[in-house]
């Protein structure tokens, strides 16, 4: 279907006048429906190429706000009711420092002081000011053992065979980037800027490589455990079961 359908060729788009919609009516009736079809053809097409293609994979945030379903009102008020006690975050036990306040004149008139005894305190936490990383050089003995007839020697248990980065910095970026999806970007600039840790995201890499190397047994025996659940439910319970198997009729 196309304009040329019509006894005389009109442009059925945006650049559509008025007179030429006049001479379409004066065409007759098939005219004005071969019209309207044709706009909403157009318009079908329009929309099909601008909206997105949704799907339940597809992100919350790359969905438009429009697409997105009516959110449910709050049904109950926020907070504790009426007549419950408060709570709040626990004082700390130990104190790592203490700093004294007081005025040297008045804030408003800037007048002079007279002194009292009353005080208050306040407790405060947060992180150091300068947040440094430790460095420590492990003095290994090697000592001979007559019966085995070689140089033995302790394992340094606070990093991983020859890595130059502690245990902690591992466990911490590795939790970064899987537990809650940080990228590597992301994980650089925060040791590098902000616990003055230098690293590379190769060297990040590398460090992951060496620790997946000794997880993996591990996650081999929870899949087995995992996979093998079912099967030892059917064993014990074999009635209840087949009962709730999703092809077993109610």
């Amino acid at each position: 279907m196309t304009d040329q359908t019509l006894a005389t060729p009109v442009s059925l788009g945006p650049a559509l006048t008025e007179q030429q919609a006049r001479e379409i009516y004066r065409q007759g009736e098939e005219a004005v429906v071969f019209a309207l079809l044709s706009l909403a053809q157009k318009a079908g097409e329009a929309q099909s190429s601008t909206t997105p293609v949704v799907t339940p994979t597809t992100p919350s945030a790359m969905i438009p706000p429009f697409l997105k379903p009516k959110a449910n009102g709050r049904r109950k008020r926020p907070g504790r009711e009426k007549g419950h006690p408060g709570t709040r975050r626990p004082t700390p036990e130990v104190i790592d420092r203490r700093v004294e306040h007081r005025l040297e004149a008045c804030p408003e008139c800037h007048g002079p002081l007279t002194r009292t005894n009353q005080t208050r305190t306040r407790v405060t936490e947060d992180i150091p000011e300068a947040l440094t990383p430790v460095v420590t050089e492990h003095l290994i003995h090697r000592d001979w053992c007559p019966r085995c007839q070689k140089a033995v020697e302790p394992v340094v248990t606070e990093a991983l065979p020859g890595a130059t980065l502690g245990n902690r910095t591992l466990v911490l970026s590795a939790w970064l980037h899987y537990g809650l999806g940080n990228t590597l970007s992301q994980i650089v600039a925060v040791f590098n800027h902000h616990l003055m840790l230098k690293l590379s995201p190769g060297g990040l890499i590398q460090m992951w490589y060496r620790l997946q190397a000794i997880l993996f047994a591990w996650y081999l025996q929870i899949q087995a455990e995992a996979l093998g659940s079912a099967q030892g439910l059917r064993t014990r319970f074999p009635r209840v079961f087949d009962a709730f198997r999703c092809d077993n009729p109610l």
